[in-house]
C-alpha cells in the first residue's frame, strides 16, 4: 500500500531539530518513532511521515512553520533525486527528473507535466488522501521546485509562476518571503508553469558522469519500491531505464525486448504476458509508451536529427516514426520540434 511505502526519514529529522525539546514528543505521537530509533531508521513509512506533519502543524506556534520547512530542504536533503536534477543537462531534464522519481522522496505525492504549445506544467496533487496537510504539503514541496528553478536560472524569469489550487491562506503575504517566483492562488492545480522556452537553459552543474550515476541509484530505488504484483510498473520502469539511457547518449542498443523483459522478472516470457493482460496492458503498449515519451524529450533538443531519433527508438527509418509520432500528437516530429 502506498501509505506504507518506505519515505527516507531525512524530513522528519529536520523537523526534529526544528523542534524544541520539551515538543519533540509530541512532533512524533502516533508514529511508533522516538529520537533514537530514529537515528538508525534510513526509512520510516509513508503514513508516519504524514503523521509527523499532522503533528507539526497541530504543536506549531507559528502558520508558516511549513514554508521553513520548505527553506531549509536543500539539495543534501534528497539524496540521488537532488543530485539527478541538478546536474541534468537542461532545467526541462531537471524538472522531468524530480518528476519522474519523486515518490522515491514522498511516495504521498504524484507529480505530473505537461509540454502544453507555449509552456511547460508541472502538477503536483496528493496520492492518497491528507486531510488539512494539503496546503502545508504544497508550502513544503513547491518550495523544492521553486528552489530547483531559481538555482538553474541564476534569477527567476518573467512568466514562471506558482500555482496553488486553495484561497489565500491567512499567512499568504508571507509567501513571497519564501517563494522566488509569483504565486497565484485559486489555481485549478497546484504546481508551476514556466515559459516552455526556459525547458532549454542549460543547468550550471550538469555533469554527464553524476547525472549518469544519480539516475542510476534513483531508478533502482524506484524498483525497490513498485509493488511486485504491479508488473506494468516494473516493465514501464525497465524500459525506461534504457530510453533514460539512449536520451542522455549513454546507451544506444536495441530496446529490450519482451524474452529479455521476461528473464531479469525472472518469470517465462508467457507469465510476463499473462500478467501483463490482467493489467490490461501489454508489452507494445508500455514500448510505445516510452518510446513517445522519449521522443518528446529528445525533440526539445537539438542534439539528434529526426532520422537519428528514428533510429534510437528502435524505428527502422524516419517516416517510420513519423507516421508514428503523428499518431500519437497529430503533428510531425519536426512541426513538434519548431513549437519546441
Amino acid at each position: 500500500m502506498i501509505d506504507s511505502a518506505p519515505t527516507p526519514a531525512t524530513y522528519t529529522r529536520v523537523l526534529l531539530q526544528a523542534t524544541s525539546a520539551k515538543k519533540r514528543a509530541a512532533l512524533l505521537q502516533g508514529t511508533g518513532l522516538n529520537e533514537d530509533s530514529l537515528s538508525d531508521f534510513d526509512a520510516i513509512g509513508a503514513d508516519q511521515q504524514i503523521q509527523v506533519f499532522r503533528n507539526a502543524q497541530k504543536i506549531a506556534s507559528d502558520p508558516t512553520w511549513a514554508l521553513k520547512l520548505g527553506q531549509q530542504l536543500n539539495v543534501n536533503s534528497h539524496g540521488a533525486l537532488g543530485f539527478a536534477a541538478l546536474s541534468a543537462p537542461t532545467l526541462g531534464d531537471s524538472l522531468e527528473t524530480l518528476t519522474a522519481f519523486a515518490r522515491i522522496r514522498a511516495p504521498y505525492l504524484r507529480f505530473g507535466f505537461e509540454r502544453l504549445p507555449d509552456h511547460y506544467r508541472l502538477t503536483v496533487e496528493p496520492a492518497f488522501e491528507v486531510g488539512d496537510l494539503d496546503i502545508a504539503i504544497d508550502e513544503i514541496v513547491l518550495q523544492i521546485v521553486d528552489s530547483l528553478v531559481q538555482v538553474v536560472l541564476g534569477s527567476m524569469a518573467p512568466g514562471v509562476k506558482v500555482m496553488l489550487a486553495y484561497p489565500p491562506p491567512p499567512h499568504a503575504p508571507d509567501y513571497a518571503h519564501y517563494f522566488s517566483a509569483p504565486c497565484e492562488f485559486d489555481q485549478a492545480f497546484s504546481g508551476m508553469e514556466l515559459p516552455l522556452s526556459l525547458c532549454h537553459v542549460p543547468c550550471p552543474l550538469h555533469d554527464k558522469e553524476s547525472y549518469v550515476a544519480s539516475l542510476t541509484r534513483c531508478r533502482k530505488a524506484l524498483a525497490t519500491i513498485i509493488d511486485p504484483a504491479d508488473v506494468v510498473s516494473r516493465v514501464r520502469n525497465l524500459l525506461a531505464s534504457h530510453f533514460e539511457q539512449v536520451a542522455i547518449g549513454a546507451k544506444l542498443s536495441e530496446a529490450p525486448q519482451l524474452e529479455s523483459l521476461a528473464s531479469k522478472l525472472c518469470m517465462s516470457p508467457r507469465t510476463l504476458i499473462r500478467q501483463l493482460a490482467a493489467q490490461n496492458s501489454g508489452y507494445r503498449e508500455i514500448l510505445e509508451e516510452a518510446q513517445r515519451e522519449t521522443a518528446c524529450t529528445l525533440l526539445a533538443q537539438t542534439r539528434y536529427t529526426v532520422n537519428e531519433i528514428a533510429l534510437l527508438l528502435d524505428y527502422s527509418d524516419g517516416p517510420n516514426f513519423g507516421r508514428a509520432f503523428r499518431r500519437w500528437f497529430g503533428v510531425a516530429p519536426g512541426q513538434y520540434r519548431r513549437r519546441c
